[in-house]
C-alpha cells in the first residue's frame, strides 16, 4: 500500500508532475491534504494554490478555487497568463461572464503572441463568453484568430468542433442570449 504523503514535495520534473496529476485524478482529497501540507511549509508558494485551485474544482468548490486563484495573483510580481486564465474559466463556471472576460483579456494583453500560440484555448473561451453575452460578433472575431487546423471536443461546455462548426455554435448561444430577459 502506498504512503498517504509519499508526495510531500511539489514535482519538479515531467514525471511527477504526471504523477501529482493522477493523484488529483484519482483522489483529489489526497491531492488536497499534499497541497496543504505544500502551503502550510511556505504560505507564499503560489505555485501551491495554483495547484490546490484545481483539487477545488474537482471537488466541486469552485469559490474555493477561486480564493486561491485570487492569491496566485496577489503573490506574483507580475500576473502570469495561465493564472489569469484559469481564473478567468472559474469565473465563468460561476456565470460571471463579464469578469471571466476581464481576466483573459487581462492575459492576453500580456502576452498576446504566448496567448495565441500556447494558451490557444483563450480565444476559444474568449469568443464563447461574447457568445454567452449576446455579443455575435466578438464571438466571431476570436473565433476567427484561432488557427486553421484548430479542433476541440468542446471542453468545458465551450463550443466544439473544427473552426467552421464553432463558429456556427457560437452564433446559436448568442442568438440564445440575446432572446433571454436581461
Amino acid at each position: 500500500m502506498r504512503n498517504e504523503t509519499e508526495l510531500v514535495t511539489e514535482p519538479t520534473t515531467p514525471e511527477e508532475l504526471l504523477a501529482a496529476h493522477k493523484i488529483l485524478r484519482a483522489d483529489p482529497q489526497r491531492y488536497l491534504r499534499i497541497v496543504n501540507e505544500w502551503i502550510s511549509k511556505d504560505p507564499t508558494n503560489s505555485h501551491a494554490y495554483f495547484s490546490r485551485h484545481s483539487a477545488w474544482m474537482h471537488v466541486g468548490e469552485p469559490r474555493r478555487a477561486l480564493d486561491d486563484l485570487n492569491k496566485v495573483i496577489e503573490l506574483e510580481s507580475e500576473p502570469d497568463p495561465m493564472a489569469l486564465w484559469s481564473r478567468g474559466l472559474v469565473h465563468r463556471h460561476l456565470g460571471n461572464y463579464e469578469r471571466a472576460l476581464e481576466d483573459l483579456d487581462r492575459g492576453e494583453a500580456i502576452d498576446r503572441k504566448r496567448w495565441e500560440e500556447d494558451i490557444v484555448f483563450g480565444l476559444l473561451y474568449q469568443a464563447d463568453l461574447h457568445a454567452r453575452l449576446g455579443n455575435e460578433s466578438s464571438a466571431l472575431a476570436y473565433c476567427a484568430r484561432l488557427p486553421d487546423d484548430f479542433w476541440t471536443p468542446g471542453v468545458y461546455g465551450a463550443p466544439g468542433g473544427g473552426k467552421a462548426d464553432i463558429a456556427d455554435k457560437l452564433r446559436h448561444i448568442a442568438a440564445g442570449a440575446r432572446r433571454r430577459p436581461a
